[in-house]
C-alpha cells in the first residue's frame, strides 16, 4: 500500500484552502436584507448602522443594506410588496395603512416611543403653550405625514378643529424653509428630524411634543410583511435581535453609532446625527408602561390608547391591537 507524506507547507496550503472554502461558504450563506428608512437618515437609524459596523447582522447570517426612504407611507408600501425586507416607519402611519387598505405588514419593534412629534415654533413667539392660543395662527405641515395626521387630535384637546388654524400643506422638503421664512408660524414635525433641521438654521427654535396634550402615539418602529413573519419567523427573530444589540451598543457607544452612519453616508451632518440619537436614547426610548422592558418592546394598553385617538380623528375603525404589532421577536 502506498503511503503519502505531507510536508509542512502542504499541510498549511491545505488548511488555507479549507479556510477559504469555509469563508466562501459563509459569504454564500448570507441572506440579503434591505432595510428602508422612513425619511432619509436620522439619528435613530444610527443604531442599525452600528449593528452593521460591529458585525451583528453578519453574525446572524445577514448581508444588510440600509437605504434611505421618502416617507413612512412609501416605506410601508415597499415592505408590503416585498421590494424591501424590513422598514422603519411611523407606527400611526402603519396602523392607518393596515386599517384602511389592509396593507399586509406588522410592527415588530418600536424604537421611538414617546414625544416623537409635536409643534416647532419661533424663539420670539409669544405663544404661551396653550393649544387654544393657536387659533388663527399659521401652521405648516405636509399632507399624509404622521405629524399632520396627529395635529387634529391635538387641537381637539382644546375643542378646536383644523379650520381654527391657517393650515398650509406643502411638500415635505419645503416645509422647513417655509417655516423659517414665515414669522410667528408653527411647524408640525419630528423631534429627531424636522426640529434638528430647523435648529441648524435657527438654534433657539422651540418645540413642544404632542404628548404634553395627552396624545399617546408610538413613533418610528421596525416593520415586516406578514408573509415573512408567518413563513420565516426565525429570520425575523434573528434580525430583530441583531438590531436590538445595535441599540444596546449605541447606549454605550453613541459616537461609534454616529461614525458608523457617516461611513454609510458621508454627506450626513455629524451634529444632527449625534443630537438626533441623543434625543432618541434619552427621551424617546420608552413610555412609562414600557420602562424596564427590552428596547423595542411595546405595551398593549399604549396601543389601545393610540388606536382610540386614531379612531376618533382618522375616520377609520381600528382592528384589534394584535393586528398591528407583535412582541414575539423581542429578546427578553
Amino acid at each position: 500500500m502506498t503511503k503519502f507524506k505531507f510536508s509542512k507547507i502542504a499541510w498549511l496550503a491545505l488548511a488555507a484552502g479549507l479556510a477559504v472554502d469555509a469563508a466562501s461558504s459563509s459569504v454564500l450563506a448570507q441572506t440579503k436584507v434591505v432595510v428602508r428608512t422612513d425619511f432619509k437618515f436620522n439619528g435613530y437609524v444610527s443604531p442599525l448602522a452600528l449593528a452593521l459596523a460591529k458585525g451583528f447582522y453578519k453574525d446572524a447570517g445577514f448581508d444588510v443594506s440600509i437605504e434611505q426612504g421618502q416617507g413612512s407611507s412609501t416605506t410601508v408600501q415597499t415592505v408590503a410588496s416585498g421590494v424591501d425586507t424590513f422598514g422603519l416607519a411611523d407606527s400611526a402611519t402603519t396602523v392607518l395603512g393596515i386599517t384602511a387598505q389592509n396593507v399586509p405588514v406588522k410592527v415588530v419593534a418600536v424604537y421611538n416611543q414617546t414625544g416623537t412629534m409635536g409643534l416647532i415654533y419661533h424663539p420670539d413667539s409669544n405663544w404661551n403653550g396653550e393649544i387654544a392660543a393657536l387659533k388663527g395662527k399659521v401652521v405648516i405641515s405636509s399632507a399624509g405625514s404622521a405629524d399632520a395626521k396627529l395635529l387634529e387630535p391635538t387641537l381637539a384637546s382644546a375643542n378646536m378643529k383644523l379650520d381654527d388654524v391657517k393650515l398650509q400643506l406643502v411638500d415635505i422638503n419645503a416645509r422647513v424653509p417655509l417655516f423659517l421664512q414665515t414669522p410667528d408660524s408653527f411647524l408640525t414635525g419630528f423631534a429627531t428630524g424636522d426640529l434638528l433641521r430647523v435648529r441648524s438654521r435657527l438654534p433657539t427654535a422651540k418645540y413642544v411634543p404632542y404628548a404634553r396634550y395627552g396624545l399617546i402615539a408610538y413613533g418610528t418602529g421596525l416593520i415586516a410583511r406578514n408573509e415573512m413573519i408567518a413563513k420565516s419567523p426565525d429570520l425575523v427573530k434573528k434580525f430583530v435581535a441583531a438590531s436590538q444589540k445595535g441599540w444596546e451598543a449605541s447606549t454605550k457607544e453613541p459616537d461609534a453609532a454616529v461614525e458608523a452612519s457617516l461611513k454609510l453616508y458621508p454627506d450626513l451632518s455629524r451634529d444632527l446625527l449625534r443630537e438626533g440619537l441623543r434625543i432618541s436614547l434619552e427621551e424617546q426610548l420608552h413610555t412609562p408602561r414600557t420602562k424596564g422592558h427590552p428596547i423595542g418592546w411595546t405595551d398593549e394598553d399604549d396601543w389601545k390608547q393610540m388606536l382610540e385617538v386614531l379612531k376618533s380623528y382618522s375616520g377609520v375603525t381600528p382592528k384589534e391591537p394584535s393586528t398591528y404589532y407583535t412582541n414575539q421577536f423581542i429578546a427578553r
